[in-house]
């Protein structure tokens, strides 16, 4: 493996290695494969924890963007792996413009007997991901206990979705992905949309039949997934959804809108033009002044990760962020951005997927998950600089590997929004140095002190590991760290440099005893 290829599997993976090592973690077990079927004999199924007998999924859209979705499935449960899968239903749903319905949800014996699970077995609670900043999104999930669901049974379900509404007036789009991660017999998607309306529809890999009724014209794929597909080699990024459609006829319409819902928010006010003059005040060139304000918004406010589509997509006013001092990305970026302007510094916001690839041919406010900053390189620059605050402790310029060699939207007012694409790079050479300087003495005990610095993609994994460990912790990281590397003697006396000076590389040293 090449050394850029295992930064980038150690950044996905090694901060977390290095903060939950204190505690215990417990392993997923993986699900069951089908077993082998010989040539003319049909699937053996019998070893898989369910089989989905079939998934349907009915969507309606009208002119104005409001949408009803309705989805039902039947699933035969074949294991007690199948039952805690299927035992808890969960269904999302932004409570501010959309309901949830629950049709029914049943489980059939295979004695004949029916059991209904009834509303008063469903819990309407918020979900996980807004409990951190309540403020910040009104998504809320219904969680239903299935009743009297045990292995052999099956489970059928049907619940709908009215999206009363609109996220945009006059606007809507639709992605979809089939079931690819078990048995399903059979899957059917229906969408159906007004005939008069102007839509992108794309499914590469799959056509759909289409067909009239009335003012609307639906479209239906068809799909199954019968044979368990072995395990493929992980990829950097997620292809598009198997099917997307979008009224948005191009991505500058897409800019403006997004453009028209930040604007007001960026306007400098008074607090926020003394607070750039402060933190500019030492600041002799452009660079300086961008490197300033970058730094202060990326290191002193704290990033709540909540995802565009689920934490609404205006951003609140710089002022307000300033006050609070906490963010998602597109708060922290308007922060951001306003701070540049008070200075006299144009920035501008660009969408992402942090996960999958952007589709050009589907313009789509759906297809993105993150927003980060762009600033020109200099007054007069063509070049630009990618900055996202929401690493926290990420040198200037240095994005995450999920988000480079990715295209981006980046929206610049008043003109036209281009997808670019951002940095296939760190701006740092990955580099790590560590010396080790001590004495063997006659009983065979090594005595030495060991300086360690980094810079580039492990160095941002490793001041985040530090920051997110409370400091009376520092030294057992520091001694799981040592053992990592094959030092398992005794670590004490740490000292580190400044974990929010990202100017500079990181450095750490300690007393190492073995």
């Amino acid at each position: 493996m090449s050394y850029t290829n295992a930064v980038r599997d150690c950044f996905q993976s090694l901060t977390w290695a290095l903060v939950l090592s204190l505690a215990a973690t417990a392993g997923r077990g993986q699900a069951p494969t089908a077993g082998a079927t010989k040539p003319g004999n049909p699937p053996d199924y019998s070893k898989e924890a369910f089989v989905i007998e079939s998934l349907r999924t009915v969507d309606s859209f009208e002119n104005d963007g409001t949408e009803t979705r309705e989805t039902a499935a039947r699933v035969k449960v074949q294991s007690q792996a199948g039952v805690q899968q299927w035992g808890l239903l969960t269904l999302g749903y932004s409570s501010a413009n959309e309901q949830v319905e629950i049709g029914h949800v049943r489980v059939y014996k295979a004695d004949g007997t029916v059991v209904e699970t009834t509303a008063a077995d469903v819990q309407d609670m918020t979900s996980d991901v807004t409990r951190i900043a309540p403020l910040y999104s009104d998504y809320r999930e219904k969680h239903v206990a299935v009743k009297g669901l045990g292995a052999g049974d099956v489970l059928e379900y049907q619940f709908t979705n009215r999206l009363h509404t609109p996220l945009i007036p006059g606007q809507f789009w639709f992605a979809y992905d089939f079931y690819k991660a078990g048995i399903a017999l059979a899957e059917e998607v229906e969408v159906s949309v007004p005939k008069d309306r102007e839509v992108k529809v794309k499914s590469p890999d799959l056509k759909p039949a289409v067909r009239e009724e009335g003012s609307h014209r639906v479209y239906t794929w068809k799909s199954a997934n019968r044979e368990r597909k072995e395990d493929e080699e992980p990829t950097r990024e997620v292809p598009p959804p198997a099917i997307q459609i979008s009224t948005f006829k191009s991505w500058e319409e897409v800019g403006r809108w997004w453009s028209g819902l930040e604007q007001e928010r960026v306007a400098p006010t008074p607090e926020i033009r003394a607070k750039a003059a402060e933190l500019t005040k030492d600041a002799k060139t452009y660079e300086e002044k961008v490197r300033a304000l970058y730094n202060y918004v990326a290191t002193r406010f704290r990033y709540i990760s909540i995802s565009i589509g689920i934490g609404r997509y205006q951003p609140h006013a710089a002022a307000e962020v300033l006050k609070n001092e906490y963010g998602d990305c597109k708060d922290k970026h308007t922060l951001l951005a306003s701070l540049l302007e008070a200075a006299g510094i144009e920035a501008y916001p660009a969408l992402v997927n942090s996960v999958r690839k952007i589709d050009p041919d589907v313009p789509s406010p759906g297809q993105f998950d993150h927003v980060i900053s762009v600033v020109p390189q200099s007054p007069r620059s063509n070049k630009l600089v990618w900055l996202d605050t929401t690493t926290e402790i990420a040198p200037m310029g240095w994005l995450v590997p999920s988000l480079r060699d990715k295209e981006g939207l980046v929206v610049i007012a008043g003109k036209f929004a281009p997808l670019i694409k951002t940095p296939a790079d760190s701006p740092f050479r990955n580099s790590l140095v560590f010396e080790l300087e001590g004495k063997l003495d006659s009983a065979g005990t090594l005595e030495a002190k060991v300086e360690r610095s980094d810079r580039g993609d492990l160095e941002v994994v490793l001041r985040a590991a530090f920051r997110q460990v409370p400091q009376t912790q520092w030294k057992d990281l520091v001694q799981r760290l040592s053992y990592m590397s094959g030092f398992s003697g005794d670590v004490s006396e740490l000292t580190t440099s400044a974990l929010e000076a990202t100017d500079r590389r990181f450095l750490f040293s300690y007393k190492y005893l073995r």
